[in-house]
């Protein structure tokens, strides 16, 4: 019996006519020996496909490495600082009542600073008559915030306050929203207001 012949036998089938060159024995039952071929030619390049897969993998990694975001504007230790300097000096600085108006002047200048500082103080002492013949009073409260950039030295946080506004001109009370853009500057291991933008009316009630 020839090599061929004893490849056959051990295979359990007859070797594929017109093909005993490349030793591939037909599969019992299979009525079509090409596709026995075919299917043995396929099995040759799996190797150095899954080399070249594997190479396609790594670069994809370190494709996704190389342009990963960068760093975060807000840095996690400073965010409830910031964030909760700006809730309470806010509400300081745009809540006043015409009987404790000194009170208040004095107040904005605990959390404010620079320009901000001085202008808030300057529109209460010159309305300072105006707010005591109108008895007025104004209160506000955080609707909604949250800080958008922070790092050791200034931050920037969006607010929503809603402001109450009385005076013995009107019987009725006026509620307003607004939308605030707040800068801080941090001075030792306190923040303070150092500007603030007004991004529009989140509308009256």
């Amino acid at each position: 019996m020839t090599s061929d012949a004893r490849t056959g036998a051990r295979a359990g089938g007859a070797t594929v006519p017109g093909d005993q060159g490349t030793g591939v024995a037909a599969v019992p039952g299979d009525g079509d020996p090409s596709r026995a071929a075919r299917r043995a030619r396929l099995s040759i390049p799996l190797l150095p496909a899954l080399a070249v897969l594997l190479v396609l993998l790594l670069a994809g990694v370190a494709f996704l490495w190389f342009t990963r975001p960068g760093e975060s504007a807000v840095r996690t230790g400073e965010y409830g600082a910031a964030l909760q300097a700006a809730r309470s000096g806010v509400v300081d600085l745009t809540s006043f009542d015409y009987l404790t108006l000194d009170d208040d002047i004095e107040q904005i200048r605990r959390v404010a600073t620079g320009d901000l500082r001085d202008d808030s103080v300057s529109e209460l002492e010159d309305r300072r008559q105006e707010i005591t013949e109108l008895e007025a009073v104004v209160n506000t409260e955080i609707i909604g915030a949250g800080v958008t950039r922070a790092d050791t030295e200034d931050a920037t946080v969006l607010l929503v306050i809603q402001a109450t506004q009385e005076s013995a001109a009107s019987e009725q009370v006026q509620v307003s929203r607004y939308r605030l853009e707040v800068n801080l500057e941090k001075y030792g291991d306190r923040w303070l207001l150092s500007g603030i933008t007004g991004t529009g009316s989140a509308g009256d009630e």
